[in-house]
């Protein structure tokens, strides 16, 4: 999202000398059928072509596609709405400078990016007439969509952009073998480990607090009502997955213009219990390990040291870091 939303501005500044901001931008996982609602057929229509035969679609509404217009025929875009008409081939031909240097710049802005293997590679294509075509050229099952909303700078007149790529697997290369036995080597064996974990999809939900409420109450909420929260909402904020097994407290904050949680720094090592009154916290584990009774060898008898548990994603990540 911050490579679409940065190329955006980008491009419309080295092809049109225009000043584009992108007031918001959406991302979104969408099957075909949901990609096929999202195209219309007065939009400009742009298949994007990769290497492999994928094919994605880049959208854009006829106030954008006009105010590219505006500026390459007029020299500036004109501060009073323009007419919406139905686009002509002139005018969707006249956007083909902008989208091929944005898709340049995203395609370089995401080169060391884990995600490289699906949103690299595209290349723009002549527009298509119609909705009917586009969608004739669709053959994936699930898409990556992006919707931005684009304002003129200086000028009150907004647009919208949307595309959409094909989400694939992560490239799998082939292991060298030796022998009967496979053995992966190091140097080599690392990076792709640390690029599939990290290109991993994750979903988890932000919940600002939660709060108790009876039956009764519930069953009347009505769209609009206000509902009450408690003075430290904010410190119970926490990021959790969607089984509910890993809850981890988080801040609020902002991030490019968008709402976003940051994880908390430093956390004690102690469990906390909450109850209806405060919180209550136990004593670290290791204490409570250390107070238990334990076992002395006899004479002779072999003393085991457990060893400690070893994560190869969390050597690798301190690696990076490191």
């Amino acid at each position: 999202m911050k490579a679409a939303r940065i190329s955006l501005a980008r491009a419309a500044d080295q092809a049109f000398k225009l000043a584009l901001r992108v007031g918001a931008i959406r991302q979104s996982r969408l099957d075909l059928s949901e990609v096929v609602d999202q195209i219309h057929d007065d939009w400009a229509l742009f298949p994007l072509l990769h290497d492999d035969g994928s094919v994605g679609v880049i959208c854009i509404d006829p106030p954008c596609n006009i105010a590219f217009v505006e500026q390459q025929t007029l020299g500036r875009v004109a501060k009073k709405e323009a007419m919406v008409r139905k686009l002509t081939r002139t005018d969707k031909a006249l956007s083909m400078a902008f989208l091929d240097r944005f898709m340049r710049l995203f395609d370089d802005a995401l080169v060391d990016a884990p995600t490289a293997y699906w949103t690299r590679g595209y290349r723009t294509q002549d527009a298509v007439e119609t909705r009917h075509l586009m969608v004739l050229l669709l053959d994936a099952s699930e898409y990556r969509g992006f919707e931005m909303t684009c304002e003129i700078v200086d000028v009150a007149r907004t647009g919208a952009i949307r595309f959409f790529l094909p989400i694939k697997d992560p490239v799998r290369e082939s292991v060298p073998r030796a022998g009967k036995m496979a053995k992966l080597e190091p140097d080599r064996a690392s990076p792709k480990l640390r690029s599939a974990a990290l290109a991993a999809r994750v979903e988890m939900d932000a919940i600002m607090c939660k709060i108790t409420m009876p039956l009764s109450q519930l069953s009347t909420l009505k769209l609009g009502q206000l509902v009450p929260l408690p003075q430290n909402a904010a410190q119970q904020a926490r990021l959790q997955d969607k089984l509910g097994k890993t809850s981890l407290p988080v801040s609020l904050g902002q991030l490019h213009g968008m709402r976003a949680v940051r994880l908390a720094p430093n956390l004690p090592d102690q469990t906390q219990v909450e109850n209806g009154h405060g919180v209550i916290t136990a004593p670290p584990k290791d204490a409570v390990a250390a107070s238990a009774p334990q076992h002395k060898p006899h004479p002779g008898e072999a003393v085991q040291t457990p060893a400690e548990p070893m994560n190869e994603l969390d050597a690798l990540l301190d690696a990076d870091k490191a």
